[in-house]
């Protein structure tokens, strides 16, 4: 990646923190259930269940990838799938190697966007920034179907208060971020606003030169002023792409909400899978705002509680790790080739154009 969002040092400190945390995780997990006895117990997995999974897991990072490509196209500008496959993936590994699962994928995908396929800050922030909105539209919708059902029902569940406390301050971050996530989609110059009021405080313009403030300030209203260029454009030329994009959505959304139930199927744990849907979505919407690299290590022992009233030990180790594969260790492994592969790319490019 030419222009960093992140630099390559805290790359590779959060990846060896991620990695670190993951590992803490996978222990304290076995530990606590099958007490190391992980290889003999994934035995009992059906194959054919263990295949759907990974297919389903393809299928997610391919609608993904696909969304980006048709938002894109809705601003004419084409992107081949290979293209927009590389940008999911290595904004999944940013997102999983930075605290509160996902700081820096988004911005990381506007960059990769803008530089390497020189589309305008503005317009590449608006193709980003409409599919993070889609998406968590969807995951709060999905969430919005069942409150009644969760209040009902959470009494009985038998979850510590500490598990409470932590889904329902998932639940109250996640409306508010949503909030003000439309906000700024619906009044960009908000960003612009915030900026100017940002960089003219005492203590920023102590540090920061007045030419350095007036050109970000400057960046910001050109960019602000191509991302409401590019979302008008996207809302009111190409609406067919859109309901298509906000479908695509649902049926991501959908995948990664029925991995869980093919893989306890695939225990032969036979728990209703409604309560194993509602108990997911409860887990994403939590875990989202846990402060370690992608919620490694402490969202395993999340789903330990969540879990642990749908599962018997010792295989609800077996399936809290193998459910974690599907959903983040995978992405976090092949973004992460993705993303040194990017890299190594991006420094060989110059040299061979300079010849």
């Amino acid at each position: 990646m030419k222009d960093k969002v992140i630099s390559k040092n805290t790359i590779v400190r959060d990846t060896i923190l991620a990695i670190l945390a993951s590992i803490i995780g996978i222990i304290l997990i076995s530990l606590l259930t099958h007490n190391w006895d992980f290889l003999s117990l994934i035995k009992s997995f059906n194959f054919l269940y263990i295949s759907f999974a990974f297919i389903l897991m393809f299928l997610n990072w391919f609608i993904e990838a696909y969304t980006i490509k048709l938002v894109a196209k809705v601003l004419g500008y084409s992107i081949e799938m290979k293209e927009a496959m590389k940008i999911f993936l290595i904004g999944g590994f940013i997102s999983r190697i930075t605290p509160f699962a996902g700081g820096g994928g988004e911005p990381v995908q506007m960059i990769i966007l803008s530089k390497e396929k020189a589309i305008p800050p503005g317009d590449s922030a608006a193709i980003i920034s409409i599919k993070m909105f889609i998406g968590t539209f969807v995951r709060v919708s999905a969430f919005l179907f069942v409150p009644i059902w969760i209040l009902i029902a959470k009494p009985t569940w038998g979850i510590s208060e500490a598990v409470n406390i932590l889904i329902n301050t998932g639940i109250v971050i996640t409306l508010i971020l949503f909030s003000a996530l439309l906000f700024m989609i619906l009044k960009p110059d908000l960003a612009l606003v915030i900026t100017q009021k940002a960089l003219n405080t005492r203590f920023l313009k102590k540090i920061v030169k007045e030419r350095t403030r007036n050109k970000t300030i400057e960046w910001v209203e050109k960019t602000v002023n191509d991302y409401k260029l590019a979302k008008n454009k996207i809302f009111s030329l190409k609406r067919d792409t859109l309901y298509f994009v906000f479908f695509l959505s649902f049926l991501s959304w959908g995948m990664i909400l029925l991995t869980p139930v093919v893989l306890m199927r695939g225990l032969g744990i036979m728990s209703p899978w409604p309560e194993i849907v509602i108990t997911a979505i409860i887990f994403y919407i939590s875990s989202a705002y846990i402060p370690t690299p992608g919620g490694s290590g402490t969202a395993e022992i999340e789903l330990l509680a969540l879990f642990s009233r749908l599962i018997p030990n010792p295989l609800i180790g077996t399936f809290i790790i193998s459910w974690r594969f599907f959903t983040h260790y995978f992405l976090l492994i092949a973004g992460g080739i993705a993303t040194f592969l990017d890299t190594l790319f991006s420094r060989k490019k110059p040299s061979k154009s300079s010849k």
